[in-house]
């Protein structure tokens, strides 16, 4: 499905004070797009002699800095080093930290290491500086399994005034991998000049961590309008659902494609532990937290848009919305039944809420995290799978939903 995380203009530059929580998908008619990742983040400074200040033009070359790179089997600096096959080898120095540097030299280049296994309980940490005051390299980095499968990426970090636009990532490997690696490029939506530049990266791997446990997600559907508020948007109004405000066509089809798009919810989350609500069903305890998907409203550039790609589901009472009356009859090739409309919809808002619980988008038409399709694309079966990531995200690697929907929120549970 499609997804906004908030809308942006069809342009790949990175709208006006983005550092925060920037994970931004639109679907138009014809297509869905999105934009980088962004998670929790701190600083720390990343050494170096006789290094040109990160971010700089000056061509550093790719690889290990410091005496600790000499005298390793295996390439550890140069040239080609843009696949998964042709990595450079990451040497961990004495205290634990792999201490590396290079150019991104042009708009698609991206840099390779490999950082050996990584062990369920391993804390990974990697802090990326190229400067990012906004005047050098808007660097974003990645890490990978041994399968190549995305694991966790970052584009800006949320917790430094100085240096937004450089990359943290900081968490707990969920399962073991023979080996693991670590991609290094620009963000997908940096502003002009900041697609090249130099760069450093700590990398620190800490074992004995306890793995967290998947938690069970409520996903509540809103058709009863309200106040909503989406990151970096303004508080919106949303009326009640009624299909009609889509087209006369479906009057009286209202609770027909509310049933449809519950229906579709728990299709594609019926493998996962997680519960599906409408606001016509009876509340939920007070206790238990929710994310919601709200129903209604229009956007020009969007089907819908969620707060955050919430990697590992970081918060559990976040907010998406699908705009129901963008789904006007022009944007399909035919007139749907009231029954594919809810369908549609469903499907749209299952990609939606998989952004909510750390979901990034991929490019395959039948994959629900797809950013590519054209509208008649969600009347198909779409489902959660494993699929290559979107361009925009990072062009390389793929997306294993099933087993990060495993992690992130467990299995169904099993009856007794």
């Amino acid at each position: 499905m499609m997804n906004i995380e908030e809308e942006i203009p069809l342009t790949t530059q990175k709208p006006p004070g983005a550092g925060v929580s920037l994970i931004r998908h639109a679907r138009s008619s014809t297509s869905r797009w999105s934009a980088g990742l962004a998670v929790v983040l701190l600083i720390s400074a990343l050494g170096g002699c006789g290094l040109s200040p990160p971010g700089t033009t000056e061509e550093v070359i790719d690889g290990n800095r410091g005496s600790s790179s000499t005298g390793v089997a295996g390439k550890t600096s140069g040239e080609p080093n843009g696949s998964f096959a042709d990595a450079i080898i990451a040497v961990f120095d004495d205290a634990g930290v792999a201490r590396l540097e290079g150019t991104v030299e042009a708009v698609g280049d991206l840099d390779v290491f490999s950082l050996g296994p990584l062990t369920a309980g391993d804390r990974l940490i990697v802090d990326a500086d190229a400067g990012g005051s906004g005047y050098g390299l808007d660097v974003s980095v990645a890490v990978f399994d041994a399968q190549q499968r995305l694991l966790y990426s970052n584009d800006d970090r949320e917790d430094s005034i100085l240096r937004p636009l450089d990359s943290y990532i900081e968490w707990i490997v969920r399962h073991d991998s023979d080996t693991s690696y670590l991609v290094v490029t620009h963000s997908a939506f940096a502003a002009r000049g900041g697609y090249t530049g130099t760069y450093r990266v700590d990398v620190k791997i800490e074992p004995g961590f306890s793995v967290p446990d998947p938690v069970e997600q409520v996903l509540l559907l809103n058709f009863d309008g309200g106040y909503v508020t989406i990151t970096g948007r303004s508080p919106m109004m949303l009326q009640q659902f009624d299909a009609a405000a889509i087209s006369p066509v479906y009057d009286g089809e209202t609770d027909t494609i509310k049933a449809t798009i519950k229906a579709v919810f728990e299709q594609n989350f019926e493998r996962f532990d997680v519960t599906i609500l409408t606001t016509d069903d009876p509340p939920p305890p007070d206790a238990v937290q929710v994310s919601t998907v709200h129903f209604g409203g229009y956007d020009s550039g969007a089907f819908g848009i969620a707060d955050d790609v919430d990697m590992y589901n970081m918060d559990y009472c976040d907010d998406a919305i699908i705009f129901t009356e963008s789904f006007e009859l022009y944007v399909f090739s035919g007139t749907p039944t009231a029954t594919e409309l809810g369908i549609a919809i469903g499907n749209v808002g299952s990609h939606e809420a998989g952004h909510l619980l750390g979901l990034n988008h991929v490019d395959d038409d039948d994959a629900l995290m797809d950013d590519q399709s054209h509208a008649d694309e969600f009347i198909e079966d779409q489902e959660f799978m494993e699929a290559p990531l979107s361009s925009d995200i990072m062009p390389i690697g793929l997306q294993d939903a099933v087993l990060l929907l495993n992690e992130i929120v467990g299995p169904a549970p099993q009856p007794d």
